[in-house]
């Protein structure tokens, strides 16, 4: 019963993805591809992880809430990134090509993504850990990102004006991506926790679960939208590049400064023992994919490369035990 309705769950949830990925195109035509992707879809298929990021904190497992952010971010830049590279430069897509280019807006956005990365690995290394102060300059990193990026769009929509693009077209770009959307907020919620009943059948320890399974979970209708995508056409990849930039810049300030903020609400001052291996790994895999960013152009080599850094992840949370989680607020 738990297999089907996780089943069924996936299902609703790769529909919903279609809706997001043909939603998508338009509006990246219209207002760059930086701004759909690493605004529009980043926010909208960031809301299971938030969902499941947020509730943990609240039953006080920040554990969980850690473990999980972290997982989603380091499955984002190795097996989300190589994957859409590789999607994108072989006949897996429809129309592949030779390799991915970038704008320049892309670049500086991989910029924006290092900079957050630094920044919360240094308030968790300062405090060990964050508190409101910390959540503040989180959130604060997060809104001048998005004004950075609605910048561009406006630039971009005015130096990039189609007539042929009618107000039709547009307004069914935005109703895929509203419907699409509101089936994400719907279903993640119960996705997330089947596959969290399916990994306690399986008996797989709370570890794993919040750093690998979980992450999978939240994650999912993310990667469904950029494969999706993708897979459509080779020349669509920086979109499901910008969603994956945008979604990482996002767990860095947003999703780590909502914490510390649940924790005072319950009585607690901060979210400690944030600095672990699995946050440092991240950190470090955070600035290779930056350096990948920089270059403009993504090769099929590249896309191996960070396919197998999460293999390498992986192996490492099931034969090294890493991952020393925070259990609560202090």
């Amino acid at each position: 019963m738990i297999a089907l309705e996780f089943i069924a769950l996936l299902v609703v949830l790769t529909a919903a993805a279609a809706l997001l990925s043909y939603g998508a195109e338009p509006l990246a035509e219209r207002y760059g591809a930086n701004f759909t992707g690493s605004i529009v879809l980043a926010i909208i298929t960031t809301l299971p992880e938030y969902m499941f990021v947020i509730f943990a904190s609240i039953k006080g497992e920040y554990g969980m809430a850690v473990g999980s952010a972290v997982g989603a971010c380091t499955l984002l830049i190795t097996l989300g990134y190589g994957s859409i590279i590789l999607l994108a430069t072989t006949r897996l897509s429809r129309r592949p090509v030779k390799v991915v280019e970038l704008s320049k807006g892309t670049r500086v956005d991989a910029l924006y993504l290092l900079v957050t990365a630094l920044i919360a690995f240094g308030l968790a290394w300062e405090g060990n850990g964050f508190d409101l102060k910390d959540a503040a300059i989180l959130i604060l990193l997060f809104f001048a990102y998005v004004v950075h990026v609605a910048k561009g769009a406006v630039k971009y929509a005015r130096a990039n004006v189609d007539e042929n693009q009618s107000r039709q077209n547009l307004l069914k770009s935005i109703l895929f991506l509203l419907i699409g959307g509101v089936v994400v907020f719907v279903a993640s919620g119960p996705f997330v926790d089947s596959m969290i009943r399916v990994a306690t059948v399986l008996r797989v320890s709370p570890v794993t679960i919040a750093i690998i399974l979980g992450p999978l979970a939240s994650e999912m209708p993310e990667k469904i939208t950029a494969y999706i995508t993708v897979v459509r056409d080779g020349k669509l990849a920086e979109i499901s590049v910008c969603n994956f930039i945008g979604s990482k810049v996002n767990h860095n300030s947003l999703l780590l400064g909502t914490m510390p903020i649940i924790a005072v609400l319950q009585g607690g001052s901060s979210v400690p023992g944030i600095i672990s291996l699995p946050f440092i790994i991240m950190t470090a895999l955070t600035v290779v994919a930056t350096l990948s960013l920089s270059r403009r152009r993504l090769a099929r080599w590249e896309g191996v490369m960070f396919t197998l850094l999460y293999v390498l992840v992986v192996w490492g949370a099931f034969h090294l035990g890493i991952g020393r989680l925070p259990h609560g607020p202090g």
